[in-house]
């Protein structure tokens, strides 16, 4: 009788490791999702909500991945989905949607903690600054090899607030923007080839 539950139990292994797994598993997809929406298609959506633009729920599956696929590559259906859902929350709450990461408690971004607010080809990340009141605030990137980057503050409102080209590299790069409305900001970060491993701090 032991040993029939020692097999069992051998056997149930990889799959409790599975369903242990999955709900991280989920979180990163979702993430990912929300990563790929607030640095790629809101940048072309953002105007899609509070009835200002019809939702475009008429597109079908293999149309609606043919249309992801030109703007961030071929992606499964489960992304294709997910991308659909947001664009459907977008229009109802007219806001940006936060990735659902913790911010960290010394206010540092390292590589570790940016990997899941980077996109696969490493040329985009999405990254929550927090609350911020009226106010000017600013923020320090730094990174081992000198790279252009464009370097965006923006509320969940859509506004933005900071939009500027600048070189972040060892000595590291400053960046200074003026709060008015009090609200949850974002920094989006844009590069022409992969970027580096970054270091955010206050």
């Amino acid at each position: 009788m032991l040993v029939g539950r020692k097999a069992l139990l051998k056997a149930l292994t990889p799959l409790l490791a599975l369903v242990m797994a999955s709900p991280a598993l989920a979180q990163d997809a979702a993430t990912t999702a929300i990563v790929m929406f607030d640095s790629v298609c809101l940048t072309c959506h953002e105007g899609e909500c509070s009835g200002r633009m019809a939702l475009r729920t008429e597109r079908g599956s293999e149309g609606l991945a043919g249309h992801v696929a030109g703007y961030v590559g071929r992606q499964d259906e489960v992304m294709v989905s997910r991308l659909k859902g947001l664009m459907s929350q977008l229009k109802t709450e007219c806001r940006l949607p936060p990735p659902p990461v913790a911010l960290p408690a010394d206010g540092i971004w390292d590589g570790a903690s940016l990997a899941p607010l980077t996109l696969a080809d490493r040329q985009r990340l999405f990254v929550p600054l927090g609350p911020l009141n009226p106010g000017t605030h600013s923020t320090s990137l730094r990174q081992d090899e000198p790279q252009r980057l464009r370097l965006q503050v923006v509320a969940d409102s859509f506004d933005i607030v900071f939009d500027q080209d600048s070189t972040v590299g060892p000595t590291g790069t400053r960046i200074h923007w003026q709060v008015e409305e009090p609200g949850q900001y974002f920094l989006r970060i844009i590069g022409r080839r992969p970027v580096g491993t970054l270091r955010i701090s206050p």
